[in-house]
């Protein structure tokens, strides 16, 4: 054997080694996030609106990192969001919004019903990755235009681990949304 024929079959295999560590570690991530997924069928709701972190805020429907973090900033510098209604002042949020969310917040020391229920849990419709609209994948957390179009376009999906073939969905988006999507 050729030195030059040893340095291809050494780079081969090295490769070979390489290709099956990166298939390994991916497919132990996928599989973890299914075993998450099942174990996690509901999310408690309501939350208060007054004390939800920005994470907790980026779990609603139609609240994304930005959304959460123009909440935060606005109670912070506002005081306590005194109703529902609030909301709407804070940079993003209008009426659609609110709409869409208002089953799952509460606001503490309001006498609304939400307010006097305990932590109940709300199974919400999930969004079928196969059939939903633009607007319906943007209003998950993590997806906006340029993506939903993505998702659209590689349908369709049988799992979740699909959605990993789209541009710009990697497994921290996934991490966000794989509650909230069905197939």
């Amino acid at each position: 054997m050729t030195p030059f024929e040893r340095r291809i079959m050494m780079i081969s295999i090295i490769g070979f080694f390489v290709l099956l560590g990166v298939v390994i570690n991916n497919r132990s991530v996928v599989e973890n996030m299914d075993s998450q997924r099942e174990n996690r069928k509901t999310l408690e709701f309501p939350i208060d609106i007054n004390s939800a972190s920005e994470k907790d805020l980026e779990r609603l429907p139609m609240i994304g990192p930005v959304k959460a973090k123009s909440i935060v900033e606005y109670r912070e510098k506002n005081g306590p969001f005194k109703s529902m209604e609030d909301l709407t002042k804070v940079s993003g949020i209008g009426e659609k919004t609110l709409k869409r969310i208002k089953d799952y917040i509460t606001i503490s020391g309001s006498t609304t019903e939400n307010a006097k229920e305990s932590k109940r849990e709300v199974k919400y419709s999930k969004i079928n990755v196969n059939t939903a609209t633009i607007d319906d994948l943007k209003s998950l957390p993590g997806i906006g235009e340029v993506k939903a179009k993505r998702i659209i376009e590689n349908r369709p999906y049988k799992e979740l681990r699909d959605l990993l073939r789209v541009p710009g969905i990697g497994r921290k988006t996934l991490e966000k949304i794989k509650d909230m999507i069905d197939f």
